[in-house]
C-alpha cells in the first residue's frame, strides 16, 4: 500500500531535501528505455524517484526526456485516484517522484495466492484511469503491485496516452483503442495468474475489446503462416 506521506509537496523543496542523500534502494531499469527507480526516505516516509540520468547520453536526452514528460502529464491528469501512487512532481528533465508503494509485483507473488478479487481490483483501477482520461496502453504484469492488505496498484505511466481536455475525433479513437488494450491486458493477466480460462476471461469483456482481441489473433495467424510457423 502507499505510505501516507509528509514529504514536501513542492518539487523544488523536494530537490533540496534529496541533495546529498543516499538512496535506500536502487531498482535498475530493465533496458535503455526504462528508468532506474531510487527509493529514498525523506521526513520519515519513503518516496520513489524515477531517474533516467544513468542511461547513455542519446537515450536519456531523447527517450528519457519524452517519457518523463508523458508520465508527468498522465499523473497530473489522473489526479489522486484509487490504486495510483501520489505524484510528487517533476524534479528535472530526467526525473520525477511519487510516493513509494510498499507492495509486491504480481509475478513475484507466491504461486496460487492470486485470487480473482485481485483482478477485480485491478479492473477498478484501470477503469478509474480511463474515467479520468488516461490509458496506460502498455499494461504489463510487472506494473501491477499487490499490497499485504490486498489492495492493488499500478505503476509506470511512461507510455500512457492522455485524452486531453478538447480531443478531436482521431484522438478519441486512439484513446478508445488504448483503453481496450488495457482491458484486454488485464483480462489475459486474470487468466494467467489465477489459472482460469483465457477464453472465459475475454468473453466477459465488452464487444469492442473482444473485436480487438480477435483482430490480433488473425494478424498473429497470418504472420505465423508468412514465416512458416505451425
Amino acid at each position: 500500500m502507499a505510505e501516507s506521506s509528509t514529504v514536501p509537496v513542492t518539487p523544488s523543496q523536494l530537490q533540496k531535501d534529496l541533495v546529498g542523500l543516499t538512496p535506500e534502494r536502487r531498482i535498475a531499469g530493465r533496458n535503455l528505455s526504462k528508468a532506474d527507480v531510487l527509493v529514498y526516505r525523506v521526513g520519515g516516509r519513503r518516496l520513489a524517484v524515477k531517474d533516467y540520468r544513468a542511461r547513455p547520453f542519446l537515450a536519456r536526452h531523447t527517450v528519457g526526456r519524452l517519457l518523463v514528460s508523458r508520465e508527468c502529464r498522465a499523473y497530473e491528469r489522473a489526479g489522486a485516484i484509487l490504486g495510483l501512487a501520489p505524484f510528487l512532481g517533476r524534479l528535472g528533465p530526467l526525473t520525477l517522484a511519487t510516493a513509494w508503494i510498499d507492495a509486491i509485483p504480481l509475478p513475484d507473488l507466491p504461486r496460487g495466492s492470486t485470487t480473482p478479487e485481485v483482478f477485480d481490483r485491478l479492473d477498478a483501477v484501470v477503469a478509474g484511469l480511463h474515467f479520468h482520461g488516461v490509458a496506460m496502453s502498455d499494461l504489463h504484469h510487472r506494473d501491477v503491485l499487490v499490497a499485504a492488505d490486498g489492495s492493488v496498484h499500478v505503476v509506470d505511466l511512461a507510455m500512457a496516452f492522455v485524452l486531453g481536455p478538447r480531443p478531436g475525433w482521431l484522438r478519441r479513437r486512439l484513446f478508445e483503442r488504448f483503453c481496450a488494450q488495457d482491458r484486454l491486458s488485464a483480462a489475459r493477466m486474470r487468466a494467467r495468474f489465477t489459472g482460469g480460462s483465457e477464453d472465459e476471461a475475454l468473453a466477459a469483456l465488452d464487444p469492442a475489446t473482444r473485436r480487438l482481441w480477435s483482430a490480433g489473433r488473425r494478424i498473429k495467424r497470418l504472420w505465423d503462416r508468412l514465416r512458416g510457423s505451425s
